[in-house]
């Protein structure tokens, strides 16, 4: 976590579960029942959570905390939708990007194939903490529903992945890997 007070990144060490699920796909034109590994969270960290733990042991007041944030968060979604990259300092940087598809050449390519998109693109203390993350498989009592990531595999182009997502408990997801560049 990084203090803002102090200026200190503090190197969390980030543990992953993953969890085997069942993933059906197209290959050339037959229907192919694979697994995938997903990424099993440790639940999720709501707005107002955030609001009030970072509030605890401060002289902020939460109500002065949120309207700050919510001002924050209306000035970053006006500027992605002006089309600008937002620096998020050490969180790291959302910016506007196209899913195409891939053509030997420029002239086939169309607009009508793009899907606008917004990229993230983390800070180096959280992508350093995402390359030296340790995996380890998860177990059925460890896996309870709402902890697997979404299923919003949305490859476009010559490599998309099409489907039923089938899954053997919990939500399949995909722990989708776009804008990590």
């Amino acid at each position: 976590m990084y203090n803002v007070i102090n200026k200190k990144k503090d190197m969390a060490s980030l543990k992953l579960k993953i969890k085997k699920v069942v993933f059906k796909r197209k290959i050339e034109g037959a229907t192919v029942t694979g697994y995938v590994g997903r990424c099993i969270t440790n639940g999720t960290a709501t707005f107002e959570d955030i609001l009030k733990q970072s509030c605890k042991g401060s002289t902020l007041d939460y109500r002065e905390a949120e309207l700050a944030a919510k001002m924050l968060i209306d000035g970053i979604s006006e500027n992605l939708k002006n089309g600008k990259i937002v620096d998020l300092g050490v969180i790291g940087k959302l910016y506007p990007a196209v899913n195409g598809k891939w053509d030997e050449s420029a002239d086939n390519l169309q607009l009508a194939d793009m899907k606008p998109k917004v990229n993230y693109k983390p800070g180096d203390d959280i992508a350093a903490a995402v390359r030296g993350a340790s995996l380890s498989w998860t177990t059925e009592a460890e896996t309870s529903e709402n902890t697997v990531t979404d299923d919003d595999n949305t490859q476009t182009g010559d490599n998309t992945q099409t489907g039923d997502n089938t899954q053997t408990g919990g939500n399949a997801g995909t722990g989708d890997n776009e804008g990590q560049n």
